[in-house]
């Protein structure tokens, strides 16, 4: 539950846009990274206007100040996104197989566990954090396409200049 939780998401967010702008000299991705997580935001409320199931009704099995009072699936949206998207800039950083393999396999449970753990604890329908997880996943990776097409034409443009005489 903890990592689903507003302040580590935010605080999670935060320290990596300072590690990556710092250290790895990251720019666009940075500027994906915001995009990314403002359009989540976005779409979500867009999402909700069309239909909204609430909350199950059934007694909560755990009460957590700030954590339960959130909208429904807003955690689900923003840790699909937030892990989605490091998960996306890791990537590039683990040179080895055994490693990226190890990185998606550590998203994976914390994305599944926190999701599941929503349902477990009658925060959420089931329906509700499926439909975050599609919804989320197909802007995560729509944005990540458009993203990695606009990097590959910069290369391209780079080594044309480059042969220009």
């Amino acid at each position: 539950m903890f990592l689903g939780s507003t302040p580590f998401i935010a605080t999670l967010s935060f320290g990596s846009l300072c590690l990556f702008y710092k250290i790895f000299k990251y720019r666009t991705e940075l500027i994906l990274f915001l995009g990314i997580i403002s359009g989540s935001f976005i779409l979500n409320k867009i999402q909700k206007m069309f239909y909204s199931f609430g909350r199950p009704d059934l007694h909560h099995l755990i009460k957590v100040s700030g954590y339960s009072l959130q909208p429904e699936g807003e955690h689900t949206v923003s840790l699909i996104v937030v892990y989605g998207i490091l998960l996306f800039q890791l990537w590039g950083l683990i040179p080895r197989l055994w490693g990226r393999f190890l990185l998606v396999c550590i998203t994976s449970v914390i994305i599944l566990g926190i999701g599941i753990s929503r349902i477990y604890f009658r925060l959420n329908y089931p329906s509700n954090i499926i439909g975050s997880y599609f919804t989320m996943g197909c802007w995560l990776v729509a944005a990540i396409y458009f993203y990695w097409r606009w990097k590959e034409r910069q290369v391209k443009q780079k080594v044309i200049n480059k042969c220009k005489p």
